[in-house]
């Protein structure tokens, strides 16, 4: 008999606060005739200087050819179709689905220790640093100090109906520097599914949404929030 184990790689979208090689809890096994073999469900990912970068979801504009910058690297190797060993640890210049190749390129205005985009077929793919074994607070993770104009909160069952919006530049200023000056721990996990979707709405027209859990005050991914944070949400979802 042969076992097929099933093991799903999640994150993207509403799921970024998981990572790349994080097997799905319900993953089961599959019986069929044959050998013993492993089927591994890649989420959207590139690497690149020890940062995992996850494809972001598709919200706000779309980005086009004017947001490329200069070439940041190439891609050495696709996991997708090649390893299906579950243990495998990637590795910079790996891409789930790019081709070996594949310019990728950074994105005007952003760190590429935040964002990285790549061509596939006609359109242009973001890329958004998930992990990242130097950042130390919100700002090594995300690049977004005086970029956003407005926050959303979104609903935790699909991560995109909104429920309450911060529009007050004071105010957004403020969760903005709470967000970068926050401490990162990454090997943080949340045992409950995430309470809602923080969107942060930037004034170039794209979006960044993570999820943020109200207990801890995690924002995806490791993000740590102080308690203000959270009361700035609770007031705006009472209005």
């Amino acid at each position: 008999m042969r076992v097929v184990q099933l093991v799903r790689m999640l994150a993207a979208g509403a799921l970024l606060a998981t990572g790349v090689l994080h097997a799905a809890p319900n993953a089961a096994p599959v019986r069929a005739a044959g050998i013993t073999t492993t089927i591994i469900d890649w989420v959207p990912f590139v690497r690149f200087g020890g940062i995992t970068y996850l494809q972001a979801p598709t919200a706000g504009r779309p980005l086009g050819a004017a947001d490329l910058g200069q070439r940041f690297s190439i891609v050495r190797f696709k996991v997708a179709g090649v390893v299906h060993d579950p243990a495998y640890h990637i590795k910079d210049g790996d891409a789930a689905f790019l081709p070996i190749g594949t310019p990728v390129y950074r994105v005007k205005n952003y760190a590429p220790t935040f964002r990285l985009a790549a061509r596939v077929g006609a359109r242009i793919v973001l890329f958004e640093a998930d992990t990242d074994p130097l950042a130390h607070s919100g700002g090594d993770l995300l690049d977004i100090g005086g970029k956003v104009r407005a926050i959303g909160i979104n609903s935790a069952k699909d991560g995109t109906t909104r429920l309450a919006t911060i529009t007050d530049p004071r105010i957004v200023a403020r969760l903005v520097g709470v967000v970068l000056h926050g401490p990162v721990d990454q090997a943080r996990t949340e045992s409950t599914s995430a309470k809602y979707f923080i969107t942060f709405l930037l004034r170039d027209g794209t979006v960044i949404t993570r999820a943020y859990w109200l207990a801890s005050g995690q924002l995806a991914r490791g993000i740590m929030t102080p308690p203000a944070f959270r009361a700035a949400v609770d007031r705006a979802l009472k209005r």
